[in-house]
């Protein structure tokens, strides 16, 4: 008796039992609308967060120039008593950062709601296929897929953006403190040892994302084939994405935890400031400047409110990458299911039928040949 010819690599058991299909019908139509609830909450977050970071950003500059025009702080600073730091800076500067800002911003809800529509045509494909679900689908890839692989791209673009951003910090940190720079050759090992450092640690960041957005663009590569005609299947390229969601899964885990804990301290630091102010006669001249306690309080308790977004932020992205790793699993399991299997290598004695094992039997002794 012979045993079945195993199935090749990538496709999936047949027959496929019915209430697997179904179960997986059902998690493509549950998990595709939740993520793109979650990714409509996305966009909302991302315009809310960028407001948060400029109510932040105006604060800390006002605090820093107050705190730059203590009385003493300017002559151990080597600048002039009468010199304002935002003089220091070029007047190009504010309205750069601010455009980029939201510039980046607007770019970044744009792909969420790109990505939202792209799910709604793997999911309506998937389900219900035709032409026209067919059509949107690769019309819906053909914008996304570009801006995957920006996003392959991003993290060498950002740590080459940092590299040149380097040495106008370090010409604004001589601004600020002529007589500490120019050590003979201290600035350009200074100089080399920033740069590689920062090489360094963009390094893992570059592969990772590069890997997981490739592998992410092979499963919408696959997907996008079968809707227009290929019999080629997603299981084995869906079974990398989903690894890989469960490694960045568990990275926004970790993130979401610290970002939580991180919100802890910047509660309790206003009373710190508070024991301070009352106990230290030094604090009185930070008082002179507006820096008090209270002040101070609504600051952290700023930060303490931005930590807690980010976590919540987090926390929506690591139960998205929950929901994409079933999607993903889900949608190949549909889409694979018609699929035939195709015949085993005829090189292999166990996929041809009624084939005589030759090990078995009596033993026939051969007579020696003269």
């Amino acid at each position: 008796m012979t045993a079945p010819a195993p199935a090749p690599p990538g496709f999936p058991d047949v027959p496929l039992p019915a209430q697997v299909l179904q179960d997986a019908r059902a998690g493509v139509q549950r998990r595709a609308s939740r993520l793109m609830t979650a990714l409509s909450v996305l966009a909302v977050l991302s315009g809310l967060g960028v407001l948060a970071l400029g109510v932040l950003a105006d604060l800390g500059w006002k605090m820093l120039q107050q705190f730059l025009a203590l009385p003493g702080l300017a002559s151990e600073l080597n600048l002039p008593s009468t010199q304002n730091f935002s003089d220091l800076l070029p007047g190009w500067v504010l309205p750069v950062l601010v455009a980029l800002s939201l510039l980046a911003t607007g770019i970044q809800i744009w792909a969420i709601l790109r990505a939202r529509a792209t799910l709604g045509a793997i999911r309506d494909q998937t389900l219900n296929p035709s032409a026209d679900h067919a059509e949107a689908l690769i019309a819906a890839a053909r914008t996304v897929r570009p801006w995957v692989v920006l996003g392959q791209w991003t993290p060498i673009i950002w740590t080459v953006f940092t590299l040149l951003w380097l040495p106008f910090t370090f010409a604004l940190v001589n601004r600020l403190d002529p007589a500490g720079s120019g050590t003979p050759g201290s600035e350009p090992f200074l100089t080399l040892f920033v740069l590689l450092s920062t090489v360094i640690q963009s390094l893992p960041a570059i592969v990772l994302t590069w890997l997981i957005l490739a592998a992410l663009r092979r499963w919408l590569d696959a997907v996008v084939a079968r809707a227009q005609g290929g019999m080629a299947p997603v299981t084995p390229v869906s079974r990398s994405v989903e690894g890989w969601l469960l490694f960045v899964l568990i990275v926004l885990l970790v993130g979401t935890v610290s970002l939580v804990i991180g919100a802890v301290p910047l509660v309790l630091l206003p009373a710190v400031f508070g024991t301070l102010a009352a106990s230290d006669p030094d604090f009185s001249d930070l008082a002179s400047v507006g820096i008090t306690a209270a002040n101070l309080k609504m600051i952290f308790a700023w930060l303490a409110v931005l930590f807690v977004f980010s976590g919540a932020v987090y926390g929506l992205l690591t139960t998205m990458m929950a929901w994409s790793r079933g999607l993903a699993a889900n949608v190949a399991t549909v889409l694979d299911a018609p699929l035939a299997r195709p015949p085993a290598a005829m090189n292999d004695w166990t996929a041809v039928p009624n084939t005589q094992d030759l090990w078995k039997g009596p033993v026939t002794v051969v007579p020696p040949r003269n």
